[in-house]
């Protein structure tokens, strides 16, 4: 039982732990919700709504925001996700729909990335 505890234990810390992915209910700031699916892991993590909106966290106004890929990062575009005007909301902001293969490719990025640092610690 500790053998299988510990194993646990390095494959999570190895490997990272995946996000937990049931659509669940979110909430902003206003206290409007929408559902979404949780993706990725510690390297690189994102939510997608119901509508196939690909979703960051903006820590400063606490709403979830468009995602962007910006200098090989992820991040929130500072446009609000509309639960029920999404495509006008994007629109008037010019933020294009994320195309799932570049944010794939860029998760698989950062995952080798992060497997990098891990083979030069040792």
């Amino acid at each position: 039982m500790r053998f299988l505890l510990l194993f646990f234990l390095l494959y999570s810390q190895i490997f990272g732990a995946m996000a937990y992915n049931k659509l669940r209910e979110f909430k902003q700031n206003d206290g409007s919700t929408f559902e979404a699916k949780a993706f990725g892991n510690q390297h690189l993590n994102w939510i997608e709504t119901t509508d196939g909106a690909i979703l960051k966290y903006n820590q400063e106004n606490k709403n979830f925001e468009y995602a962007i890929i910006e200098n090989n990062q992820l991040k929130s575009s500072g446009v609000k996700y509309e639960k029920n005007d999404s495509i006008r909301a994007r629109s008037l902001a010019n933020i294009q729909k994320l195309n799932k293969d570049e944010l794939f490719k860029l998760w698989g990025q950062k995952q080798e990335e992060s497997n990098k640092k891990m083979r030069h610690s040792h």
